[in-house]
């Protein structure tokens, strides 16, 4: 599976926006619309693989602080 950067880019602006610290990945999957579960999961490793997310012992996702570092990087450009 090729890497969507676009995507990865909603799933951490999706994170961010969460009033709660993390999102499971059903409701990630709410939040992004119509997206195959198959590719959220790979691509939310993907951003655990590079240290912007990681899962919690409740198995929920939230942001890391490059994660949040990437997320202010990108709204400056």
């Amino acid at each position: 599976m090729q890497r969507d950067k676009s995507l990865l880019d909603r799933i951490l602006l999706a994170l961010r926006a969460e009033i709660q610290a993390s999102m499971t990945d059903v409701q990630l999957g709410k939040a992004l619309g119509n997206v195959d579960p198959s590719r959220l999961a790979h691509h939310l490793l993907l951003l655990q693989d590079h240290g912007l997310a990681e899962k919690t012992p409740n198995m929920a996702w939230r942001l890391t602080w490059n994660g949040h570092d990437r997320i202010d990087a990108n709204l400056k450009s």
